[in-house]
């Protein structure tokens, strides 16, 4: 039995993987409201670990900014930032996230 855990050891099986919070370099996204109403968005882009998903809708009212907790964006790369300015409809626009060695970026919305 000792012989089959070493040779699982060696071969790579049992090593655990690293809890890493990055695969990539990532940040995260904060969003400032310039227009008179509050708006609602959400992203959608690779994230820390090189998948292609999106956030949940996150609330800025106007003359505020709001930061996507908990959501990491690749770094040198676009995301779609997907808002809804008060009653109006949905809209999207694409957005650069450049490399920084800050923790955030910032988009603005009007």
């Amino acid at each position: 039995m000792a012989a089959l855990a070493t040779g699982a050891v060696l071969s790579g099986l049992a090593l655990p993987t690293t809890a890493s919070a990055e695969s990539v370099s990532a940040v995260q996204i904060t969003v400032c409201n310039d227009a008179g109403v509050t708006q609602v968005f959400w992203v959608k882009g690779y994230n820390q670990h090189d998948d292609w998903v999106g956030s949940p809708i996150w609330t800025v009212n106007a003359g505020t900014c709001a930061t996507g907790w908990d959501y990491w964006w690749k770094q040198n790369s676009s995301v779609e930032l997907h808002h809804k300015p008060g009653s109006a409809g949905w809209t999207w626009k694409q957005q650069y996230v450049p490399r920084t060695e800050d923790r955030t970026t910032t988009f603005r919305l009007s």
